[in-house]
């Protein structure tokens, strides 16, 4: 079962980008195995699998490259972990 965490923001954004390459970053840290990547607004995938893909930053869950589940909020660092921890099970 590979799982990848995706970070999503707005390209245009400075700072929510840099907030989520360091979440996935911190998080990647944490969790052994787990790949991550950091994609923009433009991502077909956000746009697939949220009823609201304007709404970022977002990360996104996958399992074996299909949707898991994800979240559309900023968060704490131990909220992010604990969100990822929770749903990979």
């Amino acid at each position: 079962m590979a799982h990848k965490l995706i970070g999503f923001a707005h390209s245009a954004n400075s700072i929510n980008t840099q907030y989520i390459k360091d979440q996935l970053s911190a998080i990647a840290n944490e969790i052994d195995g787990l790949e991550t990547e950091f994609a923009d607004e433009s991502d077909s995938r956000l746009r697939r699998w949220c009823k609201k893909p304007d709404r970022l930053p977002c990360l996104m869950l996958l399992k074996n490259d299909a949707h898991k589940i994800h979240k559309n909020a900023k968060l704490s660092f131990e909220a992010a972990l604990d969100w990822t921890k929770a749903h990979i099970g």
